[in-house]
Parts: structure tokens; sequence; C-alpha cells
């Protein structure tokens, strides 16, 4: 069972073909990451996220900030989805992400359990809130025909691991999908590096983060100036970007699109206010601890929301509790969801049910952090209850 979020490089070369992961003589040895990269013409990184319901945060938190171009649903075809699976529909459709569903374990499966299973899978797929037809994928002209209308098809393969069969369309489809986001449109905007993880006390080298570059460049050396923040009372570090790392390779320059590990030179006391979902910025940081969006709230049993309402926020790599301090029922859409409903003022104030809209004003719980207009929000309170924009920071906040 997966409980943690670990990724993966599969190499193709020009002509389609994988890069295979063991060496020509030594086959007990894998390559390593670098070593992939260098002898592959395009490469794409397989993120695994947890499917167990225990580790939903942990599977919001790679989605919210895996920056990823598409999801692969993984459904046993010898059983019905679960409604682990429709939250993972939900969730990957909150932030606009188009999926594959991947139907495993064919082999040796009763016809009449795989039909049930596909049946359920399409009427999961044409709900309202997700809106898409199956596609089913049986030759490599189909690949051809669904790439380009992803927006309202999801295509559906049937593998099977013991047998092979249907892997090889499935790597195809890798091969052939073209990537999504467009981060070097964002490389003439100031430096944005969101950090993943900490690394305290590497021998020979100090302090090293590792993270996503968002926006921008950065060269790193002696006089690469940079702000980590925010710490717990709202304040950045300022401290220099010695060196840099991606894919294990020592580089002296990052740009937007990349992953990559950024070493500071911090003393003892700087080092223990690192934590995950911090930024590291080249000018201007500012933190705060309020902030306004325009939210939709999902379709859930039981979802009743008012002023007060406390839920657990993700935007992008910040992970937080939150309040809801203020809230105003909208009709504008800056999510391109349907006009709201459900929402209705009671005598103690607003209240939100499953499919009304309206605009928050949300503070944090416990710290500031690094939030801007235009980043996407999720929110929860054990399951996902609603997906939202952050639209404004309130000027007393910052």
């Amino acid at each position: 069972r997966t409980s943690t979020s670990s990724s993966h490089l599969l190499g193709f070369k020009h002509s389609g073909e994988v890069v295979v992961g063991r060496e020509k003589h030594r086959a007990n040895r894998m390559k390593t990451d670098d070593e992939i990269a260098k002898m592959s013409y395009r490469i794409v990184t397989l993120m695994d996220l947890a499917g167990h319901e225990k580790y939903l945060k942990t599977t919001i938190h790679g989605v919210s900030s895996g920056m990823a171009d598409y999801s692969l649903i993984l459904v046993n075809s010898r059983h019905p989805p679960t409604h682990m699976t429709q939250h993972h529909l939900n969730l990957c459709c909150s932030y606009g992400i188009p999926v594959v569903v991947v139907f495993t374990k064919v082999d040796g499966c009763p016809e009449h359990a795989l039909s049930t299973s596909r049946k359920e899978v399409a009427k999961l797929l044409k709900s309202p809130e997700i809106n898409k037809r199956p596609f089913r994928i049986k030759s490599e002209a189909d690949i051809t025909t669904c790439i380009g209308k992803l927006a309202s098809l999801a295509p559906t393969i049937d593998v099977s691991c013991v047998t092979g069969h249907g892997l090889a369309l499935l790597r195809k489809l890798l091969f052939t999908l073209p990537k999504r986001r467009r981060h070097e449109k964002k490389v003439g905007r100031p430096f944005e590096f969101l950090v993943d993880d900490v690394f305290n006390n590497v021998p020979g080298v100090g302090s090293v983060v590792s993270g996503f570059v968002n926006a921008g460049e950065l060269a790193v050396g002696s006089h690469s100036y940079v702000y980590v923040g925010p710490t717990d009372d709202g304040t950045f570090l300022k401290t220099v970007a010695k060196s840099a790392h991606i894919a294990r390779i020592n580089t002296t320059h990052v740009t937007s699109g990349q992953s990559a590990c950024l070493a500071f030179s911090l003393n003892k006391e700087q080092r223990k206010k690192l934590r995950r979902g911090m930024v590291v910025v080249t000018e201007s940081p500012t933190s705060t601890k309020e902030f306004d969006a325009e939210i939709c709230v999902l379709k859930g049993e039981g979802t009743t929301i008012r002023e007060s309402y406390q839920a657990y926020v993700h935007i992008l790599n910040v992970r937080q509790t939150a309040y809801a301090r203020d809230i105003k029922i909208v009709n504008t859409n800056n999510l391109g969801l349907p006009p709201s409903h459900g929402a209705r003022a009671d005598p103690d104030g607003i209240v939100l049910r499953p499919g009304s809209r309206a605009r928050v004003t949300f503070e944090f719980a416990k710290r500031p952090e690094y939030i801007r207009p235009g980043m996407r929000m999720l929110f929860r309170d054990g399951r996902v209850r609603g997906v939202g924009l952050v639209t404004a920071i309130p000027s007393k906040a910052s």
C-alpha cells in the first residue's frame, strides 16, 4: 500500500521505444535517473500517489503541488470502482487535469466483471461534476483520434502486468501525449521556487531544499542573493543560493518548469526555520495571513459552510488550516462553473450548500504564507469539500 508520493523517470528514444531501466551487461544494476535522462529523446516523469483513503491528504498535496500534465487513474477490472475512484476523479477535474483510466488485472478477469466495471466507470465519468465521455483505446489509430480532445474525452485502456496485454499501447499513449503546461512562457516573470522538501545537514554542503521552479530563472553562485520564507513570524531570510542540482547533475542555472535542489548559506539558527511550503524569491517578498477566494462547494454528503467554518487549505505547495472570515454570494464566474445555487441567507448569516459559489475571505490559523492572486486552491475537512481561485490579497494583510 502506497503511503508516500514518489517519482520515477520513463525515457523514450526518438522512435518511441522505451529506454530500458536495467543495464545490458549487468542485469542486476538499475540505471540512475541522470543516465536515463542523458539517453532519452523524450522524458515522462511518473508520480506515484497514494490511493487509500487514509493517505488522501498526501495525494491532494501531490496533485496540488506536482504540476502534473495528465493523470492515470488505475481501476481494478475485477471489482467495480470504489468511492475513492470518485474522489480521485473529482480531484483531477478540480485542478483541470485530463484523465486517462487504466483497467488493471484484465488477465483471467471474468467478462461480466470487466463489463460491470466499465459501466460503473462510464457512469462516474458522465456525471455532471466530471462531464467526460469514456473512449476505449484498442489500437494506435484510437490514440491519434483522442489526443487533441482530452478536454471532453477520457481514454480507457485495458492492461495486464502478468501477460503484458495493453502495455505497449499505454507506452505509446504516454509517448504521444503533448506537453500541456507551458512553463517556458513564465521565464520572463520574477523568480519563484516552491519548496517541497528540506534537508538540513547534507555533509559538506549544509542546507538543501528541493522543489519546483514555478516562474523565472536563477543563476546560482556566490553573488546569487535570494529570499527564503515566510518564517513563522512572516519574515523572509536573505541568503545566497550557492549551488543547484537537477536530476543529481550539478548546474549553474535553473529555469521555470524544472524540478531542482538549491543549496543555501545559512547559520544554525536559520536552518531550524526552514520548512516545507516555503518559497524562494529574488525580489519584494510578501506574506499574508488573509486572502480572498472565489470558491465552489463540491457535491458531497452533509456539506454546510458558514462563517467561522474551518478547513484544511491546499494552495500549490502551501497546506494549512484556515477559517472562513467573511462570505458573499457571487454569480460572476472565474472558474467556468454553472450558476450558483443552494446558497441561502440564514438568521445567523449566509450558508453555503453543495453546488453554491461564493467569495470568501479566509484567514490562516497558524502562520502567514506566500500566496498571490490567480493560484488555484482546494479545501477539505476530511474529504474534498470545494475548489476555488485566489482573487485578491487584502492590502492590510500583506
